[in-house]
């Protein structure tokens, strides 16, 4: 059996094109920097794709927080766009029969073809549920407002043993 060890084929690094002589022969990349600058670069765009809407985002609430601070509810979709405001980032949408609602977060608005309306802040799920009859469902149950009941269910299953 003739073995040629001269005929190997090094395989290529995928970032600087340079043969790999040495290590596996399945090798992809010379040195962690040509690795790194691969990787890097295949993943800049979806990274500033991804940072362009977070910031569109976050101007978005920003400014729609300053005109509630300032208690305005409705403002003309113009005034907005040179404030800043980018109507088509938004964090949810919802069809309602006559109009459309639209949400930056917990802030949520209604925007017409040439103005927004109607903006309010979301009430927390935990502030709802704190202030909402649950929590004086709560205490009534905390009170024994019928003992019996509550003897006859503890003797029902100690009888069960």
């Amino acid at each position: 059996m003739d073995y040629n060890k001269e005929e190997r084929r090094y395989s290529v690094c995928l970032e600087c094109g340079d043969e790999i002589h040495y290590g596996r022969q399945d090798r992809k990349f010379c040195c962690e920097a040509c690795k790194n600058r691969y990787n890097n670069r295949k993943t800049r765009s979806s990274r500033n794709t991804r940072l362009r809407v977070m910031n569109a985002l976050d101007r978005n609430y920003r400014l729609l927080d300053r005109l509630l601070k300032l208690g305005m509810d409705s403002l003309d979709l113009v005034e907005l766009r040179h404030m800043g405001f980018e109507p088509s980032y938004v964090t949810s949408y919802r069809r309602l029969r006559c109009h459309d609602e639209f949400c930056c977060f917990d802030i949520r608005f209604i925007m017409t073809a040439t103005k927004i309306c109607s903006l309010s802040r979301l009430q927390s799920p935990f502030y709802k549920s704190a202030m909402s009859d649950g929590a004086s469902s709560c205490r009534s149950n905390a009170g024994v407002e019928n003992p019996g009941s509550v003897k006859k269910s503890v003797n029902s299953h100690s009888d069960d043993k």
